[in-house]
């Protein structure tokens, strides 16, 4: 087993506020709170398109449905 660190495993350090405005919108403003969640849908997705191989299934177009992993698994079990 692993152990999990906590908070007074980790090292010193110190933390500044800095601004840096993008040029993409009138505000300057850029996402923050959504990248802790980017990774999981194609993360999903891989494990599926994974437990779906063994019938023939490489590829599965995002977003991931039902339908869409119905139609793979039974275009693939045809082939």
């Amino acid at each position: 087993l692993y152990g999990i660190p906590s908070a007074g495993d980790l090292p010193a350090f110190e933390i500044a506020a800095t601004e840096t405005p993008t040029t993409m919108n009138p505000l300057g403003a850029k996402g923050v709170g959504e990248s802790g969640t980017i990774g999981a849908a194609p993360a999903v997705q891989n494990a599926v398109v994974d437990a779906l191989s063994h019938l023939g299934v490489e590829h599965i177009d995002m977003p991931l449905t039902p339908e869409r992993v119905w139609l793979a698994a039974q275009s693939a079990s045809r082939v």
